[in-house]
Order: C-alpha cells, then sequence, then structure tokens
C-alpha cells in the first residue's frame, strides 16, 4: 500500500458493513486521520496490502510491525466471501512472522453474530478473553494460517 493509497482505504473503511464508523470516530476512537495514515506508512510504522478490482479498492489490511499486530482488515461489500479477507490476512501475517513476531493478535468484536466472530476462529485464531473497550485481543494459534498462496499487491 502506498500513500497515494489512503484517501481510498479509508473510504472502504467507512463503507464496511457490520462495523461501519465515521472518520470523526475514527480520529476520537483510534487517532486515525488520513494525515496520521499517511505519516505512518512514510515513517514505517504500518504495513499496508490492498487489493484492486479494475482500479477500485475492494480490500486492505494493515500490520504493525512494532508490535506484531493486525490493525485492521476490511473488505468492500459486494466482495465478501471471495477470498480477499483471508488472503489479505495471510500478507499481513506473512510479514509479520518475517519480521520475527512469534505472537501475533488482533483486536475483534466477540458477538458470535458478526462474520468476524467465525473468520477468524476459522481460520486459527483465539480469543484471550482479554478487552480493549468492546473489542477482545485474539492471537493467533502457533502454526495456523499457513501460506496458502494466491496474491495481495503490497502496494
Amino acid at each position: 500500500m502506498l500513500v497515494q493509497d489512503v484517501a481510498s482505504v479509508l473510504e472502504l473503511r467507512l463503507s464496511t458493513r457490520e462495523n461501519p464508523v465515521t472518520l470523526q470516530e475514527l480520529e476520537q476512537d483510534y487517532g486515525v486521520t488520513p494525515q496520521s495514515m499517511t505519516a505512518a506508512l512514510v515513517e514505517g510504522r504500518v504495513q499496508g496490502w490492498l487489493c484492486e478490482n479494475a482500479g477500485t479498492v475492494v480490500g486492505f489490511a494493515m500490520g504493525d510491525p512494532a508490535t506484531g499486530e493486525v490493525l485492521v482488515l476490511a473488505v468492500r461489500p459486494g466482495h465478501e466471501r471471495q477470498g480477499i479477507g483471508r488472503r489479505l490476512l495471510q500478507a499481513v501475517v506473512d510479514a509479520l512472522r518475517a519480521q520475527g513476531h512469534r505472537s501475533i493478535w488482533l483486536l475483534s468484536n466477540p458477538d458470535p453474530g458478526t462474520r468476524a466472530y467465525g473468520f477468524y476462529r476459522k481460520l486459527g485464531w483465539a480469543a484471550t478473553g482479554r478487552m480493549v473497550r468492546e473489542d477482545e485481543i485474539m492471537k493467533l494459534a502457533d502454526g495456523a494460517m499457513p501460506g496458502r498462496g494466491g496474491t495481495a499487491s503490497d502496494r
């Protein structure tokens, strides 16, 4: 993911079905603005991957190379259930493992009624029971999510 992709990925993030947010909420709750995201990419504090279809960003994921956290995974409505999220998540996990992280983690909604609940568990993520605000910390089990091919752009 490149700096010029920031506007497109933020627009996608605001459009997600299950956990939509506004730019104001992203800034208030997570400190994320177009400027902070751009700076984080330029300074290497985050790494991002995206998936495009006909020039439109249909999915993206970002990870924190310092902490081993998967920061975000989002797929545009209408493009779910095509393997985009799984491939993007795999790209982040592979990069974090290559940087030496044995413990890879993320925050997820603990509601069993959400798609994310089953999605992460199916791929080997385990709930820790620890919460950050209303989200649960999940860790990737050792040996889970082995590389399965497919590609995600590191643009």
